[in-house]
């Protein structure tokens, strides 16, 4: 076995068993803030604040993987910090459930740049959409175990219950994440952090891509309202769409490898469908999730790999630092825009007028950045 390889497994495996248990937590999520009072739009709100937050904190992990060139440090750090979802199932009102899923997701933000930059410094021989799509396998093998593990808790007690049940793994990946290889990069100069060009205008156009995707936490949330409160069927659909993502990242890596920004282009379009059923009963719901799981597979496998290509000799952890931010305002504003126009019952037209609108200026910005890259 290469040391790529071994790289990318090791990696790999920290992150299945980070998403066992915050992908988890998720898929319960916006379920358990409907039983502790809140409402779709204060729910899409909180968890796109939530998501901005993780977003923005990129920068700053970022900025400190390349200045500091510890890497593997913030990684295990940010890892470390999933305590507070088994915490999650500890708390009895909703504003404390907000302030913990606020706080997940900025651990999250923080460890990100790095992991990459490491994932993308030492593949090895491994060619980058490749590396990225087994590594978004291995990530989303974790994220259905995760929600395999809150249907089952839910078939015999209450959703609490599968927040403390997520324990064990958050264990696991303590003792995993001693096997991560020390990575120490020398400490770049404020000068070699810049984001190329390109990074920053497909950034953008990411941002506009996320903005029009259905947030899967408000999709969750209309299966809850559908199927009611407690259902097997809400960590069912989260589970769909980590089997589909985990899937499709594979493949569209293996296929970016060959066909290149052309693959990423196909997206897309393909980002409006899910919004068209949101409205439907339980099983185009369904559809739906298995349609964002295409997407979200993009997001995590070739939309990355895009970034390191793009990304040149400057800072790797500062360049996704940079599409991160975007990519998490992008997120802020679906929760906000989606929720409202759920909330006041806005008709089906003007949800995917919204959605086309957002992704139409998305391909327009992707066709920039490809030629910026000519």
């Amino acid at each position: 076995m290469s040391n790529g390889v071994r790289v990318i497994l090791i990696l790999g495996l920290v992150s299945l068993l980070g998403d066992f248990v915050y992908e988890g937590g998720r898929s319960v999520l916006p379920d358990y803030m409907r039983q502790l009072g809140m409402n779709a739009f204060t729910v899409g709100a909180a968890l796109g604040v939530a998501e901005l937050a993780g977003w923005a904190a990129r920068p700053l992990g970022g900025l400190l993987a390349d200045k500091t060139g510890k890497y593997s440090l913030i990684v295990k750090t940010g890892y470390a910090g999933l305590i507070v979802i088994p915490l999650m199932g500890f708390v009895p009102v909703w504003w404390l459930l907000v302030i913990l899923a606020f706080l997940e997701r900025v651990f999250r933000g923080m460890r990100i740049p790095a992991r990459d930059a490491m994932l993308a410094r030492m593949r090895g021989d491994v060619k980058v959409g490749k590396a990225f799509g087994l590594h978004e396998l291995l990530d989303q093998v974790g994220a259905t175990g995760g929600t395999l593990l809150a249907i089952a808790v839910l078939s015999f007690l209450p959703t609490p219950y599968v927040y403390m049940s997520l324990t064990i793994p958050y264990i696991l990946l303590l003792l995993t994440l001693n096997f991560v290889p020390s990575h120490i990069e020398k400490a770049r100069e404020t000068s070699e952090l810049k984001p190329t060009r390109g990074v920053v205008v497909f950034s953008l156009a990411a941002a506009l891509n996320t903005a029009g995707l259905l947030p899967v936490p408000l999709l969750l949330y209309m299966i809850s309202v559908t199927a009611g409160s407690g259902s097997w069927l809400i960590p069912a659909a989260y589970t769909l769409a980590m089997v589909v993502d985990a899937v499709a990242g594979l493949f569209l890596g293996m296929f970016f490898d060959r066909w290149g920004l052309k693959v990423v282009a196909l997206v897309i379009p393909l980002s409006v469908l899910p919004t068209v059923f949101i409205y439907s009963d339980i099983s185009l719901l369904m559809v739906s999730a298995f349609l964002l799981g295409v997407v979200i597979g993009a997001q995590e496998s070739i939309f990355r790999a895009m970034v390191a290509e793009l990304a040149q000799d400057n800072g790797l952890g500062s360049a996704y630092a940079s599409y991160g931010l975007a990519f998490g305002v992008g997120a802020a504003v679906a929760g906000a825009v989606y929720g409202y126009m759920i909330q006041t019952s806005m008709s089906i037209s003007e949800l995917v007028l919204y959605a086309v609108a957002m992704q139409a200026g998305s391909a327009a910005l992707l066709f920039k950045t490809a030629e910026l890259r000519k």
